[in-house]
């Protein structure tokens, strides 16, 4: 009974070892999915944020649907797009309770952020909850191969 008490406590420490080894790192410049973007993902303090680092030429200049009037007519480049994404304790690839900010439309949505791979990230926004909401594979990029915009 001891043997297989110690052998399942060792199966146990192998796999959160063996999860805390594929935690990615979020953090960097990721393109968006209808490639019109770059987001610059950074840690804010315990979570995850994003700004707008690249916009297509052509693309949105400004952010003239933001709800708060008094903030239309921004730039989009240097734009905080997400906020607040916490990591999830039980899986460190996936990342909660944030929310997005979609300039199409001028709207917020709640967000989580999943890692698929070193190079490859999942956001969902949604509304109430994940069920109703669209997901975007985003794909990390170099910032030599997309440089940082300026505002117009």
């Amino acid at each position: 009974m001891k043997f297989l008490l110690a052998l399942l406590m060792v199966i146990v420490g192998a796999l959160s070892s063996a999860k805390a080894q594929t935690a990615f790192d979020p953090t960097g410049l990721w393109l968006t999915e209808n490639k019109r973007s770059v987001i610059d993902v950074k840690k804010c303090g315990d979570s995850l944020c994003g700004y707008i680092s690249w916009i297509i030429e052509g693309g949105m200049q400004f952010d003239n649907k933001n709800p708060q009037e008094n903030l239309r007519g921004q730039p989009m480049c240097g734009l905080q797009i997400v906020q607040g994404l916490k990591q999830n304790k039980n899986n460190l690839n996936e990342w909660q309770n944030g929310k997005i900010y979609k300039a199409d439309d001028g709207d917020v949505y709640d967000a989580t952020l999943t890692i698929k791979s070193q190079d490859r990230l999942k956001v969902r926004g949604y509304v109430g909850v994940p069920l109703f909401g669209k997901s975007q594979n985003w794909t990390r990029v170099s910032a030599a191969d997309y440089p940082v915009c300026k505002a117009p």
